[in-house]
């Protein structure tokens, strides 16, 4: 976990010997009262393709369905949002993002995507442990209370 003074990132890192790893950070930036997730996929033995990395800014309603998956108050929570229509676009060949976390048998599956104006979907996914999902819950509930008291 990284944290400065006005950020505070969580990341996992999940790189394979095939290549199709996977890396997530959860940075929650007091400063705007926001909680970013950006994920990227693998492209070298220990390394990742930053440069083409999938950006998905949380609310924090989507913070809370977040950890009533983790609670196991919900079995999976899926995010959807259409970037044409925020105030602050900053890419504008992109035409949406998902978000999709859901219960496991061991753990729990995180899954993230991009669709282009053109249509093409990047579609990274990895696993979150049971210890993960614990220190992504209390981010997400720190990043909750520091926003609204």
């Amino acid at each position: 976990m990284y944290m400065t003074e006005e950020k505070k990132r969580f990341a996992v890192y999940k790189p394979r010997k095939t290549g199709n790893g996977a890396a997530v950070q959860f940075d929650f930036n007091e400063k705007i009262g926001a909680v970013f997730i950006e994920a990227s996929s693998q492209n070298g033995e220990q390394s990742f393709d930053w440069a083409n990395k999938i950006v998905f800014k949380l609310s924090m309603n989507d913070c809370a369905k977040i950890i009533a998956v983790i609670e196991n108050r919900l079995k999976n929570a899926d995010l959807f949002h259409d970037i044409s229509k925020s105030k602050h676009v900053t890419e504008t060949d992109v035409k949406n993002t998902t978000v999709s976390i859901s219960k496991g048998d061991y753990g729990y599956f995180f899954k993230i995507s991009r669709q282009k104006q053109d249509s093409s979907l990047q579609t990274i996914q990895t696993s979150l442990s049971e210890d993960e999902a614990v220190i992504l819950r209390i981010l997400l509930s720190k990043a909750i209370e520091k926003t609204y008291w």
